[in-house]
């Protein structure tokens, strides 16, 4: 007897099994808090019902006792099977609709339309014993199927082939490995079905449903690939494909953005090891008041939140987080609390586009420092920024972009000696740019490299015309953003341009135009070495305007060093800055590097910076920046 019961319960057996594994690891992963997943256990639980009330109704059969008795057990078992498993194609079809997110549009009539025929089926079920449409059982213990069941299987085959259909038409709302795990297992439904209709004691829809149900814990709810794993919340390429999908069902929400600003500070407090527990202890708290799957890690110091819901929630979300951050959020062992601009924007109302929205967490921070919240007009900057793109754009592709000379001179005779090239781009709708406005744009962008390609070109076609060491120009000082040096191949390709023009490298001094942070060390000395190598040189730019520049002088082999002109200003102010100006002079000769300060405007700081023997300069007080054709014959 048991030999027959295990024989004729095969395919339900196998779906229990499954499904109970299936159930089990969904549970224990901790991450059902969401509708769609409650859904899937919902579907788990509905199969493990069915499956569990076949097989007890197949027992029945087999074990001996009162036909009486048994015929009603088994009305019960199958009608508890069929309240349950009318409503599965309904479910599996809300799970494809709630997992690409179109579920949005499903309003009005559409609801009627998509719930309408599983209530009629259970409200056919529930007049079953009075009208036997759906089944009966015979004296002969068997099933006695009505068209009540025909048109059943008809429903199920209609949402199925939506569900496919819609997986199909809205595949851009999942990532695309998903919808093609997802679109196989249609196959195994519809041949579940087909030969469960054709053969009733074979009942293998609900072992393909199993199945169906475990394809779908292992691509669906297995987030892995979409999680930041250290603070526990979606990562950067889910936030882009969550906005793409929202956007394209032309859906409303709220996006706020918490962007840390003192995190080079707590960098160095904390070390390197320390960064990603000051993330996780940020995540934590935005966790606290709200759910994890609202928040994206969108940079390595920065998170998005993305709000379904109404402004006034949303206003109310932002501001917590603001008054939070305004207070400090403290790590444990640091004084020194976690900072943070919060950044509010309804789309498409303040703010549209996956590019513009972005902008919030790659592009500059707000000009609105101390001002509260930023939202609604002050998110015009995000416009700017795009402004600026688009005209490096036009730059790039109708040579918008020039190039002007500045003098730097000897302080010991204050005569010309070399050249600062700078770049200049005037845009026919914008005007006329300066590099301190687009330049950090274009490093966001990637147009850095060839804007810099465009000055590398041009100053080595001006060296090579003989004109700058005609006038006594020694060398020519370019710029170079720490983002280029960071690529592999920059080197090669610079040591390619000049080698192509026939230049001495010796005629061209490199400035590094960002501060260098102690993480960038390895890669920036690799790239300074292949280019001293080969005869260049190098000049360390704004030194003294921050920590990370004084740990530079240290740790990198530059040949000159420039010091700020603030501080050359406040020397010339005050006692304490006159200290910190000879210094600084006093700490770069005694490392054997040569010196030039900038912002140089008048005889009093000329004459302060020539008794500290520094050994450039450069300022309006000598020239301001004009072009080769218009640079003067210094002698």
């Amino acid at each position: 007897m048991v030999f027959d019961v295990l024989k004729q319960t095969a395919f339900l057996m196998a779906a229990i099994v499954i499904t109970m594994l299936v159930l089990t690891h969904t549970l224990a992963s901790n991450k059902n808090d969401r509708f769609r997943n409650k859904l899937f256990i919902t579907l788990s639980v509905f199969t493990m019902i069915c499956s569990v009330s076949k097989s007890a109704g197949i027992t029945v059969r087999l074990v001996y006792m009162d036909k009486d008795a048994a015929r009603q057990i088994l009305y019960f078992t199958e009608w508890i099977n069929l309240l349950f498993h009318l409503l599965l194609p309904m479910l599996f079809l809300y799970y494809i609709i709630m997992s690409n997110g179109s579920h949005r549009h499903l309003t009005g009539i559409k609801k009627v339309l998509f719930f309408g025929p599983s209530v009629f089926m259970e409200i056919m079920l529930f007049i079953n014993p009075f009208r036997h449409i759906v089944y009966s059982i015979d004296d002969e213990l068997n099933e006695v199927y009505g068209p009540g069941l025909l048109i059943s299987y008809f429903m199920a085959f209609i949402y199925i082939t939506i569900g496919a259909v819609n997986l199909i038409k809205h595949r851009h709302g999942l990532v695309r490995k998903r919808v093609y795990a997802m679109l196989t297992f249609f196959p195994v439904l519809f041949g579940g079905m087909f030969f469960d209709f054709l053969y009733r004691g074979v009942s293998c829809e609900l072992f393909a449903i199993s199945l169906t149900l475990l394809g779908i814990m292992l691509t669906m709810e297995n987030e892995d690939d979409r999680m930041d794993k250290s603070c526990g919340v979606y990562n950067r390429q889910e936030l882009r494909r969550h906005l793409n999908n929202l956007l394209r069902l032309d859906q409303s929400f709220h996006v706020i953005c918490i962007r840390l600003t003192n995190y080079d500070i707590l960098m160095r407090l904390l070390g390197k090891s320390g960064v990603e527990p000051m993330m996780v202890a940020v995540a934590d708290y935005l966790k606290g008041i709200l759910p994890w799957y609202r928040i994206h890690r969108s940079t390595n110091t920065s998170f998005m939140i993305i709000m379904d819901s109404t402004e006034e929630e949303a206003v109310a979300i932002s501001e917590k987080i603001y008054v939070k951050f305004m207070e400090g959020l403290y790590l444990d062992d640091i004084d020194t609390p976690v900072r943070a601009v919060v950044i509010r924007g309804a789309v498409p109302a303040d703010i549209s586009g996956v590019r513009d929205i972005m902008l919030m967490v790659d592009g500059p921070r707000p000009p609105y420092k101390g001002r509260g919240i930023v939202s609604k007009n002050m998110l015009r900057y995000l416009g700017r920024s795009n402004e600026l793109e688009e005209a490096m754009s036009r730059g790039l592709k109708n040579n918008g972009f020039s190039i002007c000379y500045h003098s730097i001179v000897r302080s010991d005779n204050l005569k010309a000696c070399a050249l600062k090239a700078l770049v200049r781009l005037y845009d026919e709708k914008l005007g006329e740019l300066m590099p301190a406005e687009f330049i950090p744009q274009a490093e966001r962008t990637g147009q850095i490299r060839q804007i810099g390609d465009i000055v590398l070109n041009d100053v080595c076609r001006y060296i090579k015309s003989g004109i700058p060491e005609k006038n006594g120009f020694e060398k020519i000082y370019v710029n170079l953003s720490l983002v280029q040096c960071m690529v592999s191949d920059f080197a090669r390709h610079i040591i390619d341009v000049v080698q192509g023009y026939g230049v001495d490298p010796d005629k061209l001094v490199f400035e590094i135009t960002k501060p260098v942070s102690r993480e960038d060390h390895k890669l920036l000395e690799q790239f300074m070495t292949k280019l001293k190598e080969a005869g260049f040189s190098f000049l360390l730019e704004d030194f003294g305007s921050g920590y990370i520049n004084v740990e530079a002088i240290f740790a990198l082999d530059f040949n000159v060093v420039k010091i700020d002109r603030n501080i050359l200003w406040e020397a010339a102010e005050s006692d304490t800055g006159r200290v910190v100006l000879e210094n600084s002079v006093r700490m770069i000769k005694d490392l054997d590097r040569s010196i030039l300060a900038e912002g140089v405007e008048n005889d009093e700081q000329i004459k302060m910076l020539r008794e500290l023997k520094v050994d450039y300069m450069q300022g309006y007080y000598f020239s301001y920046p004009v072009s080769e054709d218009e640079f003067a014959d210094p002698a």
